[in-house]
């Protein structure tokens, strides 16, 4: 089980038909499996360029407050995916009813993608897109400091090595890389690593769920509950909900179409195909493509210590996931 950017991804097997049907047919077996595997990255790639729009997406939202765009992304996300369970006819009521303790998980996980997203999308305010990207992909890192202590998972020597390496990139783009003259951009970094270490515990929640509730409707409950909390922050907060421009508007909702339903969706078709770890691996090109997006539309080029700091960051989690 693995999860990305508050979608959770399921790996599965190759069916057993599907393997009788290889072993009968050798040759179809491999020109299907060719097929099949191509397919797969390509999907891979496509998901990963959907969700790489994400902070690009935020940008052009600037009208509006952080705030706002989350809520505005886990409203349409959410009524995406219950409007789709409706159409696929399963419904959302679900098949056996939760205990008291899953429904606080429920609750709790969509706490915290609300604020995993009002602090990622608040953190493109203050600091680079290549900045945000690059810190929130720590959270494989938090995951491995903290499931010794909340999932009992302990990670061997070479993971505690990676999860090392990885928190001095953070230093060095935290501290070197950062314009000692611009404290927003300080705290633009600190809101990007708060994210991850929100995501981090969203996915400890899916990970507690997965056997007690099916992804779809896990999902709608989650997207839902999120989209509830920050609507009532945005009314604390007094942000207008709908005074901002049509283009504005239209970017929250291409937030919801494009990163949540492209590329989330592909990246949870992906994993049913390959191991989730290289989908995981696959993933942490959004940091690379996002940069390069952001270079070309908002000419945002990173400071020279952004580079061994980010190449720190991903060695690590590269070497994490590597099996």
């Amino acid at each position: 089980f693995t999860a990305i950017d508050g979608g959770a991804v399921y790996h599965f097997p190759q069916s057993e038909s599907s393997a009788a049907n290889a072993a009968t047919h050798p040759d179809n077996g491999r020109l299907m499996s060719d097929v099949s595997h191509r397919r797969t990255w390509a999907g891979l790639a496509l998901a990963i360029l959907a969700v790489s729009w994400s902070a690009i997406l935020v940008r052009w939202a600037e009208a509006a407050p952080a705030l706002v765009i989350a809520f505005y992304r886990m409203f349409w996300s959410s009524l995406l995916f219950a409007g789709t369970g409706l159409l696929k006819g399963g419904g959302l009521r679900l098949r056996s009813p939760l205990t008291t303790r899953q429904k606080w998980i429920v609750a709790g996980a969509g706490i915290l993608l609300a604020l995993h997203f009002a602090t990622w999308i608040g953190s493109l305010k203050f600091t680079t897109v290549a900045h945000s990207l690059t810190l929130y992909a720590t959270q494989p890192i938090f995951a491995l400091l903290f499931g010794p202590f909340l999932l009992d998972e302990r990670g061997d020597l070479r993971a505690m090595l990676a999860a090392g390496m990885a928190m001095v990139g953070v230093a060095v783009i935290a501290g070197l890389d950062v314009d000692v003259a611009s404290p927003d951009q300080l705290f633009g970094d600190l809101l990007a690593l708060s994210s991850a270490v929100f995501m981090t515990l969203y996915l400890f929640a899916a990970r507690a769920m997965r056997a007690a509730i099916d992804l779809h409707r896990y999902l709608v409950r989650v997207y839902g509950g999120a989209a509830a909390l920050l609507l009532l922050m945005v009314l604390l907060a007094g942000e207008p909900l709908v005074d901002y421009p049509p283009d504005t508007h239209l970017m929250m909702l291409l937030l919801a179409l494009v990163p949540t339903g492209i590329g989330h969706s592909l990246l949870n078709w992906a994993a049913r195909r390959l191991e989730a770890y290289k989908v995981n691996m696959t993933n942490l090109g959004e940091p690379v493509v996002a940069s390069a997006l952001a270079a070309l539309f908002f000419a945002e080029f990173p400071g020279v210590w952004f580079y061994p700091g980010a190449a720190l960051i991903l060695a690590g989690i590269a070497i994490t996931l590597r099996r």
